[in-house]
């Protein structure tokens, strides 16, 4: 045997993958057919089973990209979060973490032009009680959940097991997702506030 050349190593899902790629390959023996026997048959046989169970459509597409349902859009407060297609209840609407952003204390926002401190706030909304705020560190790139519209009767639920929003039903393409703040947001935070003000003008206890 040619040793030399690549064997197939991986399992289950891994080997299907690669069978579709291209990547595993077999030593050649002759006529170009390939030779399997051994552990590589039956990792092969395997994956074969596993192709059969799972739609080739699922396995080829780029997987952070498989449960995106919403972009944003026009919504009832200027932009919001619009539905591309059709989602189905309790999925995954966007996450709620601010992934490029980091903690400053919240008097450094004095520094900032009043306007960036308001968009700042109504983005971002994080302002603590321990005199820190959770800032943007690359302003480029916002989180979906920044642009989530407030509504009393909301298609959306905050699900704290995950920290994300979910559908709380089925939602139509080209319909506004929407959550109750008050649901997840703690009394004093801007949105909150802004809520209980019913909209009206920059709560006064922000900077």
């Amino acid at each position: 045997k040619d040793e030399s050349q690549p064997r197939a190593v991986c399992r289950h899902a891994a080997t299907a993958m690669n069978l579709i790629d291209g990547a595993v390959q077999l030593p050649v023996v002759a006529d170009g057919v390939a030779a399997a026997d051994g552990p590589a048959l039956v990792q092969l046989m395997t994956a074969a089973a596993f192709l059969a169970l799972v739609p080739a459509r699922r396995l080829l597409q780029p997987q952070g990209l498989r449960d995106v349902y919403v972009r944003p859009g026009k919504g009832s407060h200027g932009v919001g979060l619009i539905a591309i297609r059709s989602v189905p209840k309790r999925a995954r609407i966007c996450g709620c973490e601010a992934l490029y952003a980091e903690q400053r204390r919240t008097a450094s926002l004095l520094w900032l032009p009043a306007e960036v401190r308001a968009t700042v706030h109504e983005l971002w909304d994080g302002v603590d009680r321990d005199g820190t705020c959770t800032v943007p560190r690359d302003f480029e790139v916002v989180p979906l959940v920044s642009f989530l519209n407030h509504a009393a009767a909301p298609n959306c639920y905050y699900d704290d097991q995950e920290n994300c929003i979910r559908a709380s039903r089925r939602l139509r393409k080209g319909e506004e997702a929407t959550v109750d703040y008050r649901q997840y947001q703690e009394a004093d935070s801007y949105t909150y506030q802004q809520v209980a003000a019913g909209f009206r003008g920059k709560p006064k206890t922000y900077l």
